[in-house]
């Protein structure tokens, strides 16, 4: 019994131990701010500590953020049939962080400090759903209550690495 007691406990330890080695994302998004540990972009990868030394160069971040929101309106008809229609926006915003190498006093990496942003903020806006106040075709539907203001229906924000540009993985 003792000897189940010692090796359940050492296992819960191990475990412990191992989810915390790989939580070393600190990152404010009003400034692009931070830090990432190697073992965090180790994890993405897949990487040993050798892999990451000599790719350490190639590791860029970015920070993503979207926001989804909606609006509707009622359309009556002649009949006195009423239609609500909706229209989504979901607006992605994009900008590049800057990052510099920390390393330790023996020049092993250790992590990478963010920086700032690097500008250049892109944005891509999504509409899904009819026009905004349109009503369904013929001379018998009228718009009865005009659209409102958005609401948002859900936002997301996310720290991502990549090593090429273009595949891009959100950091836990």
């Amino acid at each position: 019994m003792k000897k189940t007691i010692t090796i359940l406990a050492a296992s819960v330890a191990l475990a412990v131990f191992a989810s915390a080695a790989f939580a070393a994302v600190t990152f404010n998004a009003a400034d692009g701010t931070g830090f990432v540990g190697k073992g965090d972009v180790q994890l993405v990868y897949n990487w040993n500590n050798k892999a990451l030394q000599d790719n350490a160069a190639s590791v860029q971040f970015q920070a993503e953020s979207k926001v989804v929101t909606e609006v509707s309106w009622v359309c009556t008809n002649t009949k006195h049939e009423h239609e609500q229609p909706r229209a989504r926006t979901t607006t992605t915003t994009v900008e590049g962080v800057v990052d510099s190498i920390a390393r330790d006093k023996k020049g092993q990496i250790t992590g990478f400090n963010l920086t700032g942003y690097a500008g250049g903020t892109t944005e891509d806006v999504v509409n899904d759903g009819p026009g905004v106040n349109s009503c369904p075709g013929g001379k018998d539907w009228s718009l009865t209550t005009p659209a409102g203001d958005p609401e948002e229906v859900s936002s997301s924000s996310a720290l991502q690495v990549s090593i090429d540009g273009a595949d891009w993985f959100d950091l836990e």
